[in-house]
């Protein structure tokens, strides 16, 4: 049997946590190029609309998660290259 450490624990979460920051960040990349635009104005733009665009919105709100979950991917890789998470 093979014990493993807090350290290699955090590695291979680490290694996991950095291949879902890429994809999410392919994924924002993807909206940024389809609209030509950052998140903010192509926010602006859909909330200014004067008619529905059921695609714009649906994107808006898959944006908005990708960012949201990137935001917090970012801080766990943080906390785990500082060593600041828990093994069960």
């Amino acid at each position: 049997m093979h014990t493993l450490s807090k350290k290699e624990v955090g590695s291979w979460v680490l290694l996991d946590c950095i291949a879902q920051k890429h994809v999410l960040e392919e994924k924002i990349s993807f909206l940024e190029k389809k609209y030509s635009s950052d998140f903010q104005s192509f926010e602006q733009k859909v909330n200014q609309a004067t008619t529905e665009d059921f695609a714009a919105w649906d994107d808006y709100i898959e944006w908005m998660a990708h960012r949201k979950f990137l935001s917090e991917l970012l801080s766990k890789i943080e906390d785990i290259r500082n060593g600041r998470f828990q093994m069960a």
